[in-house]
């Protein structure tokens, strides 16, 4: 097994004497091999959950409990409870009273959460007189010269986006560590709406779809590619529910923090493109991939490639074809399968090609449902590979 096969089989294993055990009797004499599996590992422990979870506060600071104690969107923890065992001493003192520091010229007034990749805050702005989010990267990293980079890099051409359904970044900066001040949202995530209602009505489904398409579009027109597009990372805002989506061009910060040798794997495996599987190079189309993942969440309630494990799930991503939308929910339109199953094409160029023509489609199909007098039903789409072998 290579480097690559044995972090991907280590890091299955439910408990650090199983993995030692494994590593050592997978690697035999070869030390080299043994440490940079090792330090693979290790370096995935410390990139974690934060790029996973949406830096802006979730329902009123992540959610509320069902008792009315606020709660972070980490396993279900509370704030308070997670606060006590984090470490905020690299914020500068305040006078202010309620104020938990300052972090350049923002008044921490609350804390959010945390996971291996950073810290999220609240913060008021008090140039501009309003609440931001605030997102650090961990102290542990922050050693890291080539994780700052990247992460100010990737925050910088993020900031360069502006669009309505992406989440603005106000600002990317270092004090005594890097961070990101960006827009604070209050609303659900898309995994949490789907974990709520389970399968989403169909003008909902082609609604969020049209808006994330056209986030992404803007985004891949910058040249930015999120890499980690799911149901987490998409934030419906409350009343509207318009769709934000989140932590834009970070989850590339994750590749240089773990590792920068080919065959690195980062993104969440139920969602993410085959060429990313393998730790191939992507481009906008692997983005294309993971939204044909999300639009088939919220036509069936569940990711199309969902398993046991994380290997076994990049195994599906990249060798298993997905059960029929309309095996698990009738009410799917077939036209709506086909613009799905075209996304997840294995092939990039099998794919539908730009992310614009994507939520040109779906808007179509949403016009269409809406007044159907007045919007002719959109043309049959033809598969790419079919016009390829023709």
């Amino acid at each position: 097994m290579n480097e690559r096969d044995l972090f991907i089989a280590a890091r299955q294993l439910d408990s650090v004497e199983k993995r030692r055990a494994f590593l050592t009797k997978a690697c035999g004499a070869d030390a080299q091999l043994h440490a940079r599996v090792n330090e693979l590992l290790q370096a995935e422990e410390q990139a974690g959950s934060f790029l996973q979870q949406p830096a802006i506060a979730i329902a009123s600071v992540a959610g509320c409990a069902s008792d009315g104690t606020a709660r972070t969107q980490l396993e279900g923890e509370s704030v308070a409870g997670e606060a006590a065992t984090v470490s905020l001493d690299f914020l500068a003192p305040s006078r202010l009273p309620g104020s938990l520091g300052c972090m350049g010229q923002y008044e921490i007034t609350e804390f959010v959460g945390s996971g291996g990749m950073g810290i999220v805050l609240k913060a008021n702005d008090p140039k501009l007189n309003r609440v931001v989010a605030v997102k650090v990267l961990a102290p542990e990293l922050g050693r890291n010269a080539t994780a700052r980079r990247r992460f100010m890099r990737e925050g910088q051409a993020a900031a360069a986006i502006a669009h309505p359904h992406i989440v603005t970044i106000f600002a990317v900066d270092e004090d005594l560590l890097p961070y990101l001040v960006m827009e604070y949202v209050d609303g659900v995530s898309l995994q949490e709406k789907i974990d709520r209602d389970g399968v989403l009505e169909l003008k909902e489904t082609l609604r969020i779809g049209t808006q994330i398409a056209a986030g992404l579009s803007a985004a891949h027109t910058q040249g930015v590619i999120h890499r980690d597009i799911k149901p987490a990372n998409i934030l419906l805002e409350n009343g509207v529910e318009r769709v934000r989506i989140t932590d834009f061009g970070l989850a590339r910060a994750v590749d240089d923090v773990a590792v920068t040798r080919a065959g690195e794997v980062a993104g969440t495996p139920q969602y993410m493109s085959p060429e990313q599987a393998q730790g191939l190079p992507v481009d906008a189309r692997s983005d294309l991939f993971s939204l044909g993942c999300v639009l088939y969440a919220m036509c069936t309630g569940r990711s199309p490639f969902r398993a046991e494990s994380s290997i076994a799930s990049l195994r599906r991503v990249c060798d298993d074809t997905p059960r029929p939308i309309q095996e698990v929910n009738l009410d799917t339109p077939e036209w709506l399968s086909a613009i799905i199953s075209q996304l997840l094409e294995k092939l990039p160029e099998d794919r539908i090609q730009t992310a614009a023509e994507v939520a040109d489609l779906l808007n179509q199909h949403l016009a269409h449902l809406q007044n159907p007098s007045v919007t002719p039903s959109p043309q049959k789409l033809v598969p790419r590979r079919r016009r390829r072998t023709v």
